[in-house]
C-alpha cells in the first residue's frame, strides 16, 4: 500500500523516487482557496439544461429490505428514463442528464420505493461513511457498516439529550486501520483495532482539509456515550462561535480534552 510506502521512505525521498520515474520535478505546491463541503445530493441545475440528482445510499449499500427497495428502484429508473449513473466519493449515487420534465415521475418512483427525499435524512447519516467490514472484507477486525446505523442513533440522542439538536458532525467508521472509509479525515472516527473494540479519533476538518488525531486507543463498542459526552460538553462549554465540532477539537488538542474527560460528570452540561 502506497501509504506504507511514504511513512517508510519520507514525503521528500518518496517525492524524488516518483520524480525518477515521471522524469520531472514536481512544482511547488498552490494554495487552495477556502471552499465548503458539498455532497450534491437532491436535485441540482446541470447546466446544460438537464437535470442531476443525488441519491443518499447510506454506507454504499444497494439493497432491498422490507419496504426499502433502493435495487428495485433503480432498475426501474434506469429501464424507463435510460439515466446514466456515477458513482459519488461518498458511497452515493449520481443519476444525470435528467430531463426536467422527468422530475416529478422519478420523484414518485423514489418515493414508491420506500427511499426519502434528502431534505428527510438525518445529517449524521448524509455525511457518515462506513466501509463493509465483517462479514465481507477479510482484513476486518470488528464491526462497522453494520454497526454504524446503531453508532449514528446513539449519537443523534446524545446531541438530542445535550440541546445539540442542529450540529453537523462528520463521522467515520472501519473495521480496521487500514481506513477504507477515510476516517482520518473525519471530524470523529471510530477505527477498529480488535474484536468490539474502536480506536477514537478526532480533529478532522468538516470540509475534509486536515487530518484527524488519535485520542484514544481502544474504545469498548458499548462505551460510546461514555466516550463521547465529555467531549460534547466540552465542546458546549468552550466553543468559539460558530466553530465546528472538528474545528474545536484540532485547536484545543487531545490532552485538554482528556484532562477534561476525567473531571466530568455525566448529564451535567448541556447546551
Amino acid at each position: 500500500c502506497m501509504k506504507y510506502l511514504v511513512y517508510t521512505l519520507g514525503i521528500d525521498n518518496f517525492r524524488q523516487l516518483v520524480e525518477s520515474y515521471f522524469g520531472k520535478q514536481f512544482q511547488p505546491w498552490q494554495p487552495i482557496k477556502d471552499w465548503k463541503y458539498n455532497d450534491w445530493m437532491g436535485w441540482w441545475d446541470q447546466g446544460d439544461g438537464k437535470l442531476f440528482y443525488g441519491l443518499h445510499v447510506e454506507n454504499g449499500r444497494v439493497k432491498d429490505e422490507g419496504d426499502f427497495r433502493l435495487k428495485t428502484a433503480l432498475r426501474v429508473l434506469v429501464d424507463k428514463y435510460n439515466l446514466h449513473m456515477i458513482m459519488s466519493p461518498t458511497q452515493s449515487i449520481i443519476l444525470r442528464d435528467i430531463d426536467p420534465k422527468d422530475k416529478e415521475g422519478i420523484d414518485a418512483i423514489l418515493s414508491e420505493h420506500g427511499i426519502k427525499p434528502i431534505e428527510q435524512v438525518d445529517p449524521l447519516n448524509r455525511l457518515a461513511m462506513a466501509c463493509p467490514a465483517l462479514p465481507l472484507c477479510g482484513l476486518a477486525q470488528t464491526e462497522a457498516e453494520r454497526i454504524m446505523p446503531d453508532y449514528l442513533s446513539q449519537m443523534r440522542q446524545l446531541l438530542g439529550k445535550m440541546n445539540l439538536n442542529d450540529e453537523e458532525i462528520l463521522i467515520r467508521m472501519t473495521g480496521c486501520p487500514n481506513g477504507c472509509a477515510r476516517p482520518y479525515m473525519a471530524e470523529l472516527a471510530f477505527v477498529g483495532d480488535g474484536a468490539k473494540s474502536y480506536q477514537v479519533w478526532l480533529g478532522g476538518s468538516p470540509v475534509l482539509t486536515r487530518t484527524a488525531f488519535p485520542y484514544m486507543a481502544k474504545m469498548p463498542t458499548d462505551d460510546l456515550e461514555k466516550t463521547i459526552e465529555p467531549i460534547l460538553a466540552m465542546f458546549i462549554q468552550q466553543r468559539q462561535e460558530f466553530e465546528a465540532f472538528g474545528d474545536f477539537c484540532h485547536r484545543v488538542g487531545a490532552v485538554a480534552i482528556e484532562k477534561y474527560s476525567e473531571s466530568h460528570v455525566p448529564g451535567s452540561v448541556k447546551a
